[in-house]
């Protein structure tokens, strides 16, 4: 499916914006992975991207996962079915506090005796908790399933708490904790801490962090924007506004 056709079909549907949706197309496209995990599913907006771009390729399956009761509306079957792409994806909706317990299940499953585990994923697209004890456990346990040369995505990678944390989450919290941007310290203490991920990419204006995992590789970072500074200013702004609307609904 063309990205033309899949944004026009989604287009107005949070949360994922077309820039990040031609981003994540373009690299489904260009590395053709076969198995597909998104942790936090929402609306279905970015698993509808990355099937339709799976469609395009020929080949591929995406499995995404949201709690038991998330109640994202429109819900995310509603996108995939508009777009003809529902078999393609698999929506897994779990009880568990978590999509941590799903991750340390499917681990289990497919470790053997010595302790080896056979990777399944070739992409995980994580936008989820943004959570430091959750998405750090989480990136753990996903680069056990990630196949040699599979990417892993972190979104919101400078969001914070006290920017838009809800205030139920937030009394929890330390200041410290508030102020911080967990997905950013998750990718600069246990993601590019990790030997096994060896390639970096951070993408400012979609908020975005990726690694390779390539152990052994040469290890390298790089820093680029996918459109112009004005554009990403507008995209950013635009986002948060959304966000804000969103978070009064």
């Amino acid at each position: 499916m063309k990205f033309e056709d899949v944004e026009a079909a989604i287009r107005g549907v949070p949360l994922m914006t077309p820039a990040q949706g031609r981003a994540i197309y373009d690299h489904v496209i260009a590395t053709k992975p076969d198995q597909v995990l998104e942790l936090g599913t929402a609306h279905g907006v970015s698993a509808c991207y990355m099937a339709a771009a799976l469609d395009e390729n020929g080949r591929g399956h995406v499995t995404t996962l949201d709690r038991v009761g998330s109640g994202y509306d429109p819900p995310p079957a509603q996108q995939l079915e508009r777009c003809g792409l529902s078999h393609l994806v698999t929506l897994v909706t779990r009880e568990d506090s978590s999509y941590d317990w799903f991750l340390k299940e499917l681990v289990e499953q497919r470790s053997d005796a010595d302790g080896n585990c056979e990777p399944l994923y070739d992409l995980c697209y994580l936008d989820g908790a943004h959570e430091w004890t959750i998405d750090g456990l989480a990136v753990v346990l996903v680069e056990k399933l990630l196949r040699d040369d599979g990417w892993l995505l972190l979104d919101d990678l400078t969001w914070s708490y006290a920017s838009e944390g809800s205030a139920s989450v937030m009394a929890q919290l330390s200041d410290a904790e508030r102020r911080a941007p967990h997905m950013q310290a998750i990718f600069e203490l246990l993601v590019k801490q990790n030997p096994n991920f060896t390639e970096f990419r951070v993408q400012p204006d979609l908020d975005w962090a990726w690694a390779r995992k390539q152990p052994g590789a040469q290890r390298r970072q790089s820093i680029s924007n996918s459109q112009s500074i004005l554009g990403a200013l507008t995209m950013r702004v635009r986002e948060a506004v959304r966000r804000r609307r969103a978070a009064r609904a």
